[in-house]
């Protein structure tokens, strides 16, 4: 029996169940970071709100940010680093993930980010905190002017992508 499992904005959710699919829905310029651990089927989805929890105006933008409990996946650093730790405690070597990158449009053209496109900056922020952590390159499906919708099946490491007019498929 399948189970979804709603990973909603700012949030990270980890499944060891093979019967569960986690959710990311709305991933406009949001970005969702699906991890996969192909030996121990351990899987894992973060849902971007930010790129950095230390480049608010005003904050030392070297400064390490706390993850909140609340919202753990809020920021592209801290949420990857998160969700990475969060399996690794559970048994993945995190060389041996398999990662998925979805989102980042540019659907708000009024909404920047200090440097920029908000959708691109949150796309990178993830990127290099994936490259920090050794985990391989993402597969993606970034970028572009519309929402998406990401889910990843825990039982075969199986991940989708869909958005208005186009048709769900792999990436």
């Amino acid at each position: 029996m399948q189970t979804v499992i709603v990973v909603s904005l700012s949030e990270v959710k980890v499944s060891g169940s093979e019967g569960d699919v986690l959710v990311a829905y709305s991933l406009g310029s949001c970005v969702g970071v699906a991890l996969w651990d192909p030996g121990t089927r351990l899987g894992g989805m973060a849902h971007v709100v930010l790129p950095s929890g230390s480049a608010r105006p005003g904050d030392d933008p070297g400064a390490e940010t706390e993850v909140d409990p609340a919202m753990p996946g809020k920021f592209g650093d801290t949420g990857v680093r998160y969700l990475a730790s969060r399996l690794r405690d559970m048994g993945c070597d995190l060389r041996g993930l398999r990662a998925w990158v979805a989102g980042g449009a540019h659907v708000l053209k009024g909404l920047m980010w200090p440097a920029g496109d908000i959708g691109a900056a949150n796309v990178k922020a993830v990127l290099e905190a994936l490259k920090a952590l050794s985990i391989p390159a993402p597969l993606t499906d970034v970028g572009g002017d519309c929402g998406r919708t990401m889910r990843l099946y825990t039982a075969s490491g199986r991940v989708t992508v869909s958005s208005v007019g186009r048709s769900e498929r792999d990436i």
